[in-house]
């Protein structure tokens, strides 16, 4: 009994001290988590600063921006995670080469410049402009009543002294002077180039300012073989012509040209009997004969000039004298006065071009030659700066020829050759022109070739009134 009573007595004591070594390590285990908590929260602050820290060294590797060294030594340039000293100036500032950079840098600084610079001007013209309307405002309608005293109309008669220009606002303006005139040659070089590469449409368009002169020499050699259209059985009439010709470009005024040729020529004619015996036709002399042609002149005005969907359309009047000697071929023994349009129309790099015109010939005696329609339809093309090919068909329709009012039957002419021309220009307003032709009918010429060197004068040679 007493033994029970013990072992009673000493579980009540066990028991009653359970509870206090519960809360002792209950109170352990309580500091021992907030402990890791707090090393928890240090550990993640570390890490989070670490991570700023990479953050900012990654901007300035973006900005180029150069921070301080720990050791308080040289400045070291962020690059990643990485630092790489900039001890020498080969190096790069975020992979830009430094001599790259300061280029940069001075152009923005430049260009910075240039929009103060631009900026103080148009504050002065805005606050000139503004002074004139205040003033306009303020002076109103001038009245018997209001009218300005002496001192007032003295003081406004005086000039205002304007500010000298800075330095920024005469080097923009002298910048942009430069830039002008610049503009302005390359828009004349541009120009004068277009016109050397349209040489070979000189006879159809105009390309001479006013005051500028061209002369062109030129050298041809025709044949030409004529039957008889009355009797087949008839003799070949044989004629040749050599000529060589002067003729003035002259710009008159803005779109107006005056041209005037000089021929000089050269014919000779024979006939050609086989098979037939040559007494049966009579006796022929053969003709030689040397002499200046008919001389002629044109007056070309440029209507329209080509624009987008418009040809270059120029007018022309022309007329011919009878200064050749009819009787030795020398010339048609007649005058003529004309007038013609010219059409050219780019489509590049192709340029197509035609005239029509028409001629009236003045009557000699009882005879009228009859009128011409001369027309003509080719298209050319630059292969370079300098060469140039074209191809053309020209031809005349010729009416009939009348005598005493009476028309002559079968005395119309239709004259077609097809010309191939070559423009090479040799220097600078000097150009070579071979070209050959064919005769496309019966009444044209049978060949042509010859040479043109149109050669433009230094300088310009105005009108004296």
């Amino acid at each position: 009994m007493k033994k029970n009573n013990r072992t009673l007595a000493r579980r009540a004591r066990v028991s009653r001290h359970l509870p206090v070594r519960r809360d002792a390590g209950g109170k352990r285990h309580t500091i021992l988590t907030v402990f890791h908590v707090l090393i928890a929260f240090v550990l993640v602050g570390l890490i989070l600063i670490h991570l700023g820290k990479e953050t900012d060294a990654g901007a300035a590797f973006g900005s180029g921006e150069r921070k301080p060294d720990i050791d308080g030594g040289r400045p070291v340039i962020g690059v990643g995670v990485k630092e790489v000293s900039s001890a020498t100036d080969s190096r790069v500032d975020g992979y830009v080469p430094k001599t790259e950079y300061e280029k940069l840098k001075r152009e923005v600084e430049n260009e910075k410049l240039k929009r103060e610079v631009e900026n103080e001007r148009l504050r002065r013209e805005v606050e000139t402009l503004k002074g004139h309307m205040q003033r306009l405002l303020a002076a109103g309608p001038a009245t018997p009543e209001s009218k300005p005293s002496a001192t007032e109309t003295k003081e406004e008669k005086q000039p205002v002294a304007s500010a000298p220009p800075s330095s920024q606002e005469r080097v923009g303006r002298s910048e942009r002077e430069e830039f002008e005139v610049a503009k302005g040659d390359r828009r004349k070089e541009a120009e004068e180039a277009k016109r050397e590469l349209d040489q070979f449409l000189r006879a159809e368009k105009l390309l001479f300012k006013p005051g500028e002169v061209q002369l062109e020499f030129g050298a041809s050699y025709a044949h030409e073989t004529e039957t008889s259209q009355d009797s087949p059985s008839a003799p070949v009439f044989i004629s040749r012509f050599a000529s060589a010709n002067v003729l003035m470009r002259y710009g008159l005024a803005e779109d107006l040209e005056f041209d005037f040729g000089v021929p000089l020529v050269y014919t000779e004619q024979e006939r050609d009997t086989r098979p037939f015996v040559p007494t049966q036709f009579g006796p022929f002399t053969p003709k030689a004969s040397v002499g200046f042609g008919d001389i002629n002149w044109a007056f070309r005005y440029a209507a329209i000039h080509e624009d987008r969907g418009l040809p270059e359309v120029t007018l022309n009047v022309n007329a011919k004298a009878d200064t050749g000697d009819e009787d030795r071929l020398l010339g048609t023994g007649h005058w003529d006065v004309g007038t013609g349009v010219s059409l050219v129309k780019t489509i590049d790099p192709v340029v197509f071009f035609g005239s029509l015109g028409y001629t009236w010939t003045l009557e000699q005696g009882d005879v009228d030659p009859g009128d011409q329609i001369p027309y003509s339809i080719g298209m050319g093309f630059s292969l370079n700066d300098r060469v140039s090919v074209s191809m053309a068909m020209a031809g005349a329709a010729i009416r009939r020829r009348e005598i005493n009012g009476n028309e002559i039957s079968r005395s119309g002419l239709d004259i077609n050759s097809l010309q191939f021309t070559t423009t090479v220009q040799l220097a600078k307003r000097v150009y070579v022109e071979p070209f050959v032709g064919f005769g496309l009918t019966d009444e044209a010429a049978d060949f042509l070739v010859g040479i043109n060197v149109p050669v433009g004068l230094e300088g310009r040679f105005p009108l004296p009134f």
